[in-house]
């Protein structure tokens, strides 16, 4: 049995968030050039850590190098759909940091949203670097 969910749980408080971050972004893009950049640099990261794991699938073969192990020589071996794991972290960090970040700026300032941006960018940066690493042993 399912609960009943609230009425206008999906019409109003989401596109009241939504026009919120709308507006958000426009007083970034207007305001504040540099942490709009930094939103950009941080989208255009997880975009390539999105893509390095799609373009490097083979779905074809049994065992591929997925993730780093401590054990034998440090890399293991498994299905080819555990490199998918890469581009949920990607679409987190790219939109979902993005939009904390939007949100960040209205509540906080600024400089709290382009700290956190910076380091979501580091982040992702080690990712990129990990799954790069993970890409080149199995060629």
């Amino acid at each position: 049995m399912l609960l009943p969910l609230p009425a206008g749980l999906f019409s109003g408080k989401i596109i009241e968030t939504m026009k919120d971050l709308a507006e958000d972004f426009e007083s970034i893009a207007k305001k504040d050039k540099p942490l709009f950049a930094w939103m950009a640099a941080n989208f255009l990261l997880s975009l390539w850590l999105f893509l390095i794991p799609i373009f490097n699938l083979n779905a074809g073969r049994a065992k591929i190098w997925a993730r780093y192990s401590d054990i034998n020589n440090g890399y293991a071996q498994n299905e080819w759909w555990y490199l998918l794991s890469f581009t949920v972290l990607a679409v987190t960090f790219g939109v979902g940091h993005t939009l904390i970040a939007a949100r960040l700026h209205t509540k906080r300032g600024g400089d709290i949203a382009r700290l956190f941006l910076f380091i979501s960018s580091i982040i992702i940066i080690i990712g990129i670097r990990f799954l790069w690493n993970i890409v080149d042993e199995g060629k």
